[in-house]
C-alpha cells in the first residue's frame, strides 16, 4: 500500500514517519518498548484501508534523529506524540484516533487524558509500572535499577550503558522469558535496530502509571488484553478499563506477543471495526 515517508519536527529533532493518506479521519501510531515503526506496518496497512494513518518512530529510534541510539525517555516520547498529533491535524484530518501497543499503549492513555482526541486503541498496554515490576520480579528490577544508575553516571561522560531489551529466561534483560523471546519476530530485516536500550529508563518505569489518569479520558477506548500476558499483566489492564468512563475490552487467550503473531488477524480486524464504529 502506498505511503509517503516524511519527517516531523519534534523539539530540536526530526522524527521519521510514514503517512498513508486518507480523508477526514487519521490513526496516529507509534511502536512499543524499543521497537521501530516498521514492526507496525501490517497494522498501518490494515487501518489505511479505511483511514489516514501516521506511523512514526520516536526520537533516537529507527530513522529519527537523536543520540544515544534507542534511548527511551518517557517525557520526550510523549512530546513526540503531541507533535505527531498536531502534524496530523495540520494535514486537515477532522478526527484523530490514537493507537498504541505495550509501552506506547500506556502513552496513548496518558495523552488521551490530556489532549482532545476521538478514539484510542490500547493494545496489551503498559498501564502501571508497579504491576510490570512485580511481574518482572524484584531481583531483576534491582539489577536493572543498578544498571540504570550506572548509565546515568556514564551519560555525564558521553557514554552509554546498554541492557538487552529481551532475552531467554534467566538472562539479564528488560524482558527475560520464553514469552519475551518472541519479540525478535516483530523486527523486520533491513531496519536500523539492535537488541538493547540505555539502562536509564529503568529509573523511570516504576513511577510511570498511566492507570492514574484513565479516569480523565472522555473518548471511547478499546483495551486489548492478553489473558496470559507476563509482561504487562492483564489484571492491571482490566482494572484500568474499569476505571475508564467509555471503554471496551477485547480479550484473547494468549501472551503479550501473541497479539502480534497468532492473534494478529483477529485483533487488527476487531480494532479496525472499533475505529470504524466510533470515529
Amino acid at each position: 500500500m502506498s505511503h509517503q515517508k516524511i519527517f516531523i519536527q519534534s523539539g530540536k529533532m526530526k522524527i521519521a514517519a510514514l503517512h498513508y493518506e486518507g480523508e477526514e479521519k487519521c490513526v496516529v501510531m507509534a511502536h512499543g518498548f524499543g521497537a521501530v515503526k516498521e514492526s507496525l506496518i501490517p497494522y498501518a496497512e490494515k487501518f489505511a484501508q479505511d483511514f489516514g494513518v501516521l506511523l512514526f518512530d520516536y526520537r533516537f529510534f529507527g530513522e529519527s534523529e537523536g543520540w544515544p541510539r534507542q534511548l527511551i525517555d518517557i517525557k520526550s516520547q510523549l512530546e513526540d506524540w503531541r507533535n505527531a498529533i498536531e502534524f496530523a491535524r495540520g494535514l486537515g484530518y477532522r478526527k484523530i484516533a490514537l493507537w498504541g501497543t505495550s509501552f506506547s499503549g500506556g502513552h496513548v492513555l496518558t495523552l488521551a487524558s490530556e489532549v482532545r482526541v476521538d478514539a484510542v486503541v490500547s493494545q496489551v498496554p503498559f498501564v502501571d509500572g508497579l504491576a510490570v515490576a512485580r511481574a518482572a520480579g524484584i531481583k531483576n528490577v534491582l539489577k536493572l535499577a543498578l544498571s540504570g544508575v550506572a548509565d546515568k553516571i556514564l551519560s555525564a561522560m558521553g557514554r552509554v550503558n546498554y541492557v538487552p531489551i529481551f532475552g531467554p529466561e534467566g538472562s539479564f534483560a528488560f524482558m527475560s522469558s520464553s514469552e519475551a523471546e518472541k519479540y525478535s519476530y516483530l523486527i523486520p530485516e533491513g531496519v536500523e535496530w539492535f537488541n538493547a536500550v540505555p539502562a536509564r529508563i529503568a529509573l523511570s518505569i516504576l513511577q510511570y502509571r498511566p492507570i492514574t489518569k484513565v479516569g480523565l479520558i472522555k473518548c471511547p477506548v478499546l483495551y486489548v488484553v492478553a489473558e496470559r500476558d507476563g509482561i504487562t499483566p492483564a489484571k492491571a489492564t482490566l482494572k484500568a478499563a474499569e476505571m475508564t468512563e467509555n471503554s471496551e475490552v477485547l480479550r484473547v487467550d494468549g501472551d503479550h506477543f501473541d497479539v502480534y503473531l497468532d492473534f494478529f488477524d483477529f485483533c487488527v480486524e476487531r480494532e479496525r471495526e472499533f475505529l470504524e464504529r466510533v470515529l
